[in-house]
């Protein structure tokens, strides 16, 4: 039989879910961290959410820390359980926040893992242009760079959300929509992995032995698909970038993330607006944009004067 406090948890995953409108991925992190937690509590006796009290979050934290957790990871969990309370209270089923004046590590703040626009040249001329798989991964690898969208956001992506035409894409998180340029490069891969490629995926998802459920009209609409015709998981991407960067040989330390994160800093550090750029990436706060302006290649302050101000140059007439 059930405890309270894992009755209590299904709501909050509800709540996740249909009130704040969570994509999975973000609420089955929120749901990881909270099972964890749920583990500790039931192992300390606490049957619900109003027998929890600070001294079991400060003692669950030093547990965290006992385990060698990053501070980042602490601070999450942290949050992750906070956001629990915060419902719990809402719900009128605690009196207060048992996380309040609890004190967690300040989060060191990581370097973003940047690519050299030489490195993204050498990714994304990687892939195959003789094969639907190449054409289908140069077109992932240009629209993640040239767009910085999220690799969840990526993988979401129907083909209805893509206008060639109009040189734009469209991109729908949490109920947040989002409208951003394509560049010629990104935009000549996608018609090509839209007219050669992915058709031929597709075939194989209408002739295959597939149960209703994977054979929904949603799937059928999925921009980027897998060689049986079903939308890529983000699983699936990252084997593609792990087989690109090991056929590069890179010794450096690369995720997908990195592409977005290049996107963002290649654009700054180029003279792009950062308030643009922040819409762009969908950041909440532009100081979350600017710090990649810190990273990466930057031009002396020589370059910066001689580019930029009215009076380092003498006019042509002079």
């Amino acid at each position: 039989m059930k405890t309270q406090l894992e009755r209590q948890l299904e709501q909050y995953d509800t709540h996740l879910k249909e009130e704040r409108h969570l994509s999975d991925h973000t609420r089955d992190a929120y749901m990881r961290d909270m099972h964890a937690f749920l583990i500790y509590a039931l192992a300390e006796g606490l049957q619900c959410a109003s027998e929890v009290q600070a001294l079991h979050i400060s003692r669950y934290i030093v547990q965290l820390r006992t385990k060698g957790r990053a501070a980042s990871t602490v601070t999450r969990h942290k949050a992750t359980i906070r956001s629990f309370f915060l419902f719990m209270h809402r719900e009128g089923l605690v009196r207060t926040d048992p996380t309040l004046g609890v004190d967690t590590p300040k989060a060191e703040r990581k370097a973003p893992h940047l690519l050299t626009i030489e490195q993204v040249e050498q990714l994304l001329s990687a892939p195959d242009p003789d094969t639907a798989q190449g054409i289908r991964d140069r077109a992932m690898l240009e629209t993640l760079y040239g767009t910085g969208v999220r690799i969840s956001e990526l993988i979401a992506l129907n083909c209805d959300d893509v206008h060639l035409n109009l040189a734009f894409l469209r991109s729908i998180m949490n109920q947040k929509e989002r409208i951003i340029p394509l560049g010629q490069v990104a935009i000549e891969a996608l018609d090509t992995y839209m007219n050669q490629a992915r058709p031929q995926f597709v075939m194989n998802l209408q002739h295959a032995e597939l149960s209703m459920l994977d054979n929904t009209d949603a799937q059928k609409q999925a921009l980027f698909v897998n060689t049986r015709g079903q939308r890529i998981t983000r699983q699936g991407f990252w084997k593609i970038v792990k087989k690109y960067t090991n056929q590069l040989s890179w010794d450096i330390p690369f995720t997908p993330h990195s592409l977005r994160q290049s996107f963002a800093a290649h654009l700054l550090n180029n003279g792009a607006d950062a308030r643009a750029v922040q819409e762009m990436l969908g950041h909440a706060d532009v100081s979350t944009t600017q710090r990649y302006a810190h990273y990466g290649e930057r031009l002396s302050m020589k370059e910066v004067y001689t580019t930029s101000h009215p009076r380092a140059r003498k006019p042509p007439n002079s």
